[in-house]
């Protein structure tokens, strides 16, 4: 039996066994700001992709922007404009105007954000927005299809899904010619062999007819979804554990594609969900900081690396927190020490591929970095007393703007003159000590004049920062300089 690493080479292995050409396919709505369950339906899959053209092949990967779904809430970041946008509620995303730019639809606002961050992920994913493929009539033979096939259509979602579909239940969702709404329109009438159809809206009460040539319509999710895979030639797709449970759209999908398609299904894998502090990440509510503000905070290859570490069906509890901040960068930069040889557990598998897949080495260590900047507050300073990453230092200084630093590493070199035990400490301190030494040697002076450490520690953090306590104090001293320090405090 073969065995993986990661579970990107399982799923690419199981791509490979399939006919080419090879396609990946995901997407999502996009009714908010980019969050990080959005990055994590094209990451995932560029996960596979890379491991793809790592064994020779060319992968194809698309990117569904379902700019068709209709609005039903209104953003955090637009409750300003929640009065306008509601007069637009149960529209199609692509009909709603964007309040901030009048030129740009609701559904632009936010599908050329994932653009941008498929680009700053460095994602080879091509985001098509899906009424792009409706109005080239590539959905229209599907929905004639289902609409000839509609009660072995209906029976298949109903038992699927576990529930009773209405009597009046129809493949397609009309879009309302009056009041343009997409959420509250039912068919009445239909023909497959010409494909018009008469309809009602019971948000105005219009009735009207219309032909699926002009694609003023949307096909119901359930059926949908296996047809984007249909019309795109799928091979794999991804996605929450909400869809992959029993009686989830992907039980549905997979009998679309055998019973009326007549085509073996994609590949189907299921992925944990987001949570921040144990709820899940929303885009619309608002639970959960924007992707475009995190990667403010740290560079996308460390929340890639982040995401990808974990096992594919794992809850991800991501919550970005100055206290946490330097355990994330961390633990990238230890992985990115790890060579295959030493990756001998299973965490550390993961990790080594995780970043193999999506790292990047940094010259300097994001803690150095903070400490020295820290102290000096000037980056000309800072490098000539460390090694240090100009790529990095964009970061440190918004963590400071934002009052991100973790308060051990929150202070200012404020010295004042040592007295009793510090001083005897500082007098011994010799130049050529080393971080660990200095550090050490806090230990053994304290054993030698018969006090606690921590006591020890509290006062010479005290006497250096005007803090308990702050960050290692070896390293502190160290950076500081022991001549400096010795000038400073004696």
């Amino acid at each position: 039996m073969q065995h993986y690493w990661h579970w990107s080479e399982r799923l690419a292995d199981e791509v490979k066994k399939r006919t080419p050409p090879y396609v990946l396919t995901s997407g999502v709505t996009p009714s908010g700001p980019v969050h990080l369950g959005t990055v994590c339906e094209f990451l995932y899959q560029e996960a596979i992709y890379r491991k793809l053209v790592e064994k020779g092949e060319k992968p194809e990967f698309y990117f569904i922007g379902d700019v068709m779904d209709a609005l039903d809430s209104v953003t955090s970041e637009l409750q300003d404009y929640k009065e306008e946008l509601e007069k637009h509620m149960g529209k199609p995303l692509f009909l709603v105007p964007n309040p901030k730019h009048p030129d740009e639809t609701y559904a632009d606002l936010y599908l050329n954000e994932i653009k941008e961050m498929v680009k700053v992920f460095g994602a080879h994913a091509k985001v098509i927005p899906v009424k792009e493929l409706y109005d080239k009539g590539l959905f229209d033979p599907y929905a004639k299809l289902y609409w000839e096939n509609i009660e072995k259509v209906r029976e298949i979602i109903e038992k699927t899904s576990r529930r009773q579909l209405p009597k009046h239940w129809n493949p397609v969702m009309p879009i309302c010619e009056n009041c343009k709404r997409i959420d509250k329109t039912q068919v009445l009438e239909f023909n497959p062999e010409t494909g018009d159809y008469k309809y009602k809206c019971n948000a105005c009460c219009h009735e009207g007819k219309d032909n699926l040539s002009n694609h003023n319509y949307k096909l119901q999710w359930r059926l949908h979804w296996p047809t984007w895979h249909a019309v795109l030639g799928t091979t794999i797709e991804g996605g929450g554990v909400d869809h992959f449970t029993k009686g989830g759209s992907w039980d549905t999908a997979k009998a679309i594609h055998k019973e009326i398609l007549n085509r073996e299904p994609p590949i189907g894998y299921r992925f944990g969900f987001l949570l921040l502090g144990g709820k899940k990440y929303s885009k619309s509510k608002g639970i959960g900081m924007y992707v475009k503000e995190m990667i403010k905070l740290l560079p996308p290859q460390v929340i890639a690396y982040h995401l990808i570490k974990y096992d594919l069906e794992e809850n991800i509890d991501f919550a970005l927190t100055k206290d946490n901040i330097l355990n994330i960068t961390d633990d990238y930069e230890n992985a990115s020490k790890l060579t295959k040889e030493q990756a001998t557990s299973r965490a550390l598998r993961k990790k080594y591929v995780a970043f193999q897949l999506f790292g990047k080495k940094f010259k300097a260590s994001f803690r150095e970095m903070l400490l020295y900047y820290t102290i000096y507050r000037d980056w000309d300073k800072v490098s000539k007393h460390v090694s240090y990453d100009p790529e990095l230092t964009q970061y440190i200084e918004e963590w400071v703007r934002r009052g991100f630093v973790p308060e051990d590493f929150n202070f200012s070199y404020s010295p004042k003159k040592a007295e009793g035990i510090v001083r005897e400490f500082i007098e011994q301190l010799n130049e050529s000590m080393g971080p660990l030494e200095i550090h050490n040697f806090v230990y053994e002076f304290a054993k030698s004049k018969n006090v606690q450490p921590r006591d020890l520690f509290q006062q010479l953090y005290l006497t250096l920062i005007g803090k308990n306590r702050g960050p290692r104090l070896g390293k502190l001293i160290y950076a500081i300089g022991v001549k400096k320090v010795k000038h400073d405090t004696l």
